[in-house]
């Protein structure tokens, strides 16, 4: 039984679609164009799904969105999304990278908290913890520490177990 969705017509025939198929250079528009191409043809909706590899739920989303835009529907969103804006412009990230070169000693990592209250003073953004770290791995900076050592251990006790001497 076809639901209502796919008993609408297409706004485009079969050879439309197969001309998208062989023009386009996206492989995700060329999958969508081949959908559309074999419902277009009067295909049963499994033998569509089995043929393209798409679930019952993605082909109603994807014929809801190209009743609602037509041929635009089918083109790859991905490749004209520039994400979401660097939160420190290059200037920033110049003069966090030398605030962490030359203002600390070699070998000594400032905590992220710290670096977290730097940005705040200095340019007056507050960031997540979490991002301090990656401002400092692109800086060049491991925000690593060494571990702890037990000083509690017993020597003699530990002898037997060692592998190596």
């Amino acid at each position: 039984m076809k639901s209502a969705l796919f008993a609408q017509p297409l706004q485009h025939s079969a050879a439309d679609f197969w001309q998208l198929f062989e023009t386009s250079d996206c492989a995700v528009e060329q999958r969508r164009a081949q959908f559309f191409a074999l419902l277009a043809e009067g295909r049963s909706l499994a033998e569509i799904l089995a043929l393209t590899r798409y679930s019952r739920v993605t082909s109603y989303a994807l014929v809801t969105r190209y009743h609602a835009l037509g041929l635009e529907s089918l083109a790859d969103g991905r490749h004209s999304n520039a994400g979401a804006p660097t939160v420190l412009t290059p200037s920033e990230q110049q003069r966090l990278a030398r605030h962490l070169h030359e203002d600390f000693e070699p070998g000594v990592v400032p905590a992220g908290k710290d670096l977290q209250q730097w940005i705040q003073t200095e340019f007056g953004k507050k960031v997540y913890l979490g991002r301090t770290y990656e401002f400092m791995r692109a800086a060049g900076v491991s925000p690593q520490k060494s571990r702890p050592r037990q000083v509690r251990g017993d020597e003699v006790a530990q002898e037997p177990f060692k592998t190596k001497s």
